[in-house]
């Protein structure tokens, strides 16, 4: 292994040397409503070739099991790199008792590899999904740049309501140690893998980062998606129940 190091019961490992061009983006892809995260950051790495170089795992906070892809044993979350962007992806839902320690590390990984803004892409549920052809996707950012980025893009501020769960850490940690989080929020099925939602938040990433991304194949396979990340959904969804989710379709007291 190039890197190793252990946090706080996670170890997270880069089995080969990596450079960063910059800007450098960090990519999250872990499992929330909709599978938005898991679904953009997925096709992600497909599309563009990203190459795996590493990986975190835990036996104190990940469940006994090891993914298996293409015959070699796997961890549960996977790191993945091309020119200025890593990309992590997670194979299970993050257990409610990991969530606080993989947000932590997920931050301070960033820092220690200069990442210049952390891209959360998040599923914000909405009872009237079925009705909406197109999902609207809004954005938060910890950091001036973020801010300057979205803007020039176009893409609407998220004004007031509750993010809950790894990406609600996430962002409060980044905004802690002053560290960019761009957090894109996208309507999306509550109980459904929503893959046109991950349509919507990779066309804007595809500005963002500067990079060619043909989302024919992922509008053509949206069924066979579902059907492939039903069982993921199911397990997130206990997940999210038990994280009080519905939150985020409400206001915050303090609106004024």
């Amino acid at each position: 292994m190039y890197y190793v190091e252990e946090y706080d019961g996670l170890t997270v490992f880069e089995a080969k040397e990596i450079k960063l061009k910059s800007p450098s983006y960090l990519m999250l892809g872990l499992p929330d409503t909709g599978l938005v995260a898991s679904i953009s950051a997925s096709y992600m790495v497909d599309a563009l070739g990203m190459e795996e170089i590493g990986g975190i795992d835990s036996y104190r906070y990940f469940p006994p099991i090891t993914v298996i892809h293409n015959g070699e044993p796997k961890p549960p979350l996977r790191i993945f790199h091309k020119d200025n962007m890593l990309v992590m992806i997670s194979e299970i839902p993050i257990s409610p008792a990991a969530i606080h320690p993989i947000a932590f590390l997920i931050v301070d990984y960033a820092r220690k590899k200069g990442i210049d803004h952390i891209v959360s892409p998040v599923g914000i549920g909405v009872p009237n999904r079925m009705n909406i052809e197109k999902p609207t996707v809004y954005w938060t950012s910890t950091s001036k740049e973020g801010e300057e980025i979205m803007e020039k893009l176009g893409v609407k501020k998220f004004q007031e309501g509750f993010i809950v769960g790894p990406y609600a850490i996430i962002l409060k940690e980044a905004k802690r140690k002053r560290v960019s989080n761009i957090v894109l929020f996208a309507e999306a099925f509550i109980e459904f893998p929503d893959p046109a939602a991950a349509v919507e938040v990779l066309s804007i990433l595809s500005k963002m980062l500067n990079v060619q991304i043909d989302l024919k194949p992922l509008v053509e396979k949206a069924e066979e998606i579902r059907l492939k990340t039903r069982e993921l959904m199911l397990s997130t969804k206990k997940v999210l129940d038990r994280l009080k989710k519905g939150y985020e379709r409400q206001l915050p007291l303090m609106y004024v």
